[in-house]
């Protein structure tokens, strides 16, 4: 099974290819919040919206630092 996080109906063709060539694979559609795509609902086995909540939950902290000390920051945008 192959879960796929994305609303961008571009990955159409991707998904087409995996199924021709693993005819058991399954893929799942895993949408953001407030996004959708009727064509990658259509070709996925299943598809779900990820709430809110849910994101916020499984996100990194807003700074996390690396063995040497370098701090990676989120973007202000993703807070």
């Amino acid at each position: 099974m192959a879960i796929l996080i994305s609303a961008d109906s571009d990955l159409i063709a991707p998904i087409k290819k995996v199924k021709q060539l693993f005819t058991d694979k399954k893929i799942v559609v895993a949408f953001p919040p407030a996004r959708s795509s009727f064509a990658l609902k259509k070709i996925a086995t299943a598809s779900f919206v990820i709430g809110r909540k849910m994101l916020a939950k499984s996100s990194f902290p807003e700074e996390v630092a690396k063995l040497n000390g370098f701090i990676l920051k989120r973007l202000a945008r993703w807070k």
